[in-house]
């Protein structure tokens, strides 16, 4: 294995860590937005679905960098 397909997996896994993560903070952001409504409370489910909507293009364009990353090491 090269120095590059190295840099490559310790990228790709440090990438999907970051992902796990935000999917697990939008799984929150909609279990926050469930209480609220049940609550009553009318702006915070706003605010968690801006939130998460931000976190799903930034996971988007993670997913995107990661196909390019792939597509670019296994060039010749």
């Amino acid at each position: 294995m090269s120095i590059r397909q190295k840099q490559g997996t310790t990228l790709f896994t440090a990438l999907l860590v970051l992902i796990g993560v935000s999917v697990v903070v939008q799984l929150w952001l909609m279990a926050l937005s469930v209480d609220a409504v049940l609550r009553h409370q009318t702006g915070t489910p706003l605010y968690a679905a801006i939130a998460s909507g931000v976190l799903f293009v930034i996971n988007g364009l993670l997913v995107l960098y990661v196909f390019h990353f792939d597509r670019k090491i296994k060039r010749p």
